[in-house]
């Protein structure tokens, strides 16, 4: 069992690749095995297509990609997601992560009122960036981070004791607040 990072951030200079770099050096110096999927490094393709959705309804799948990371998520025991929030929401390539890659039959089964998980990671950290202040976010523009991904796809899909950690106001941050928050982090991990 070890540490899942999902990383879905295009560039390599962001302060997302900080955070990643961080949590990567804390997973190391505690002696923590961890796997990386980096979604833009993988060129994971977030669009469901037509014949994948057949598959998908059957529980299977045909971007190879899926199968390595329910693999990986199968043997999971924490989880680690690290992203940007872009127009007060995750970015595609994430929600097209969560679409392809839960699987009925191996991260949910259906019930008759609602989605039960099967898959069970019991420690999950959400780090997230983002332009808006994390304050904004919760009250003002849709709480997407608590609403839909903590408290509707996580349970759907078994990903348990969620903690969302945001570096709000990123573009008015000086060099010490980002420091900190990297120091926050890494005691976090």
């Amino acid at each position: 069992m070890f540490t899942t990072i999902i990383y879905a951030h295009p560039y390599e200079g962001s302060y997302n690749r900080a955070i990643l770099n961080t949590v990567i050096g804390s997973l190391k110096a505690r002696g923590k095995e961890y796997v990386l999927i980096d979604l833009y490094q993988d060129n994971f393709d977030p669009v469901l297509t037509k014949a994948e959705l057949a598959a998908y309804s059957r529980g299977d799948y045909l971007d190879p990609l899926v199968g390595k990371y329910n693999g990986i998520l199968d043997e999971t025991e924490k989880a680690v997601l690290i992203f940007p929030i872009w127009w007060y929401d995750f970015p595609a390539i994430m929600k097209g992560f969560f679409d392809k890659v839960m699987l009925p039959g191996s991260s949910y089964s259906s019930g008759e009122t609602r989605l039960c998980a099967i898959r069970h990671i019991p420690r999950t950290l959400i780090i997230t960036t983002a332009s808006a202040s994390t304050e904004t976010l919760i009250d003002n523009l849709g709480d997407t981070v608590n609403r839909m991904m903590i408290d509707t796809i996580f349970k759907a899909i078994g990903f348990h004791g969620a903690v969302w950690e945001n570096f709000g106001s990123i573009g008015k941050s000086t060099l010490e607040e980002r420091k900190i928050f990297l120091s926050k982090i890494s005691a976090l991990v």
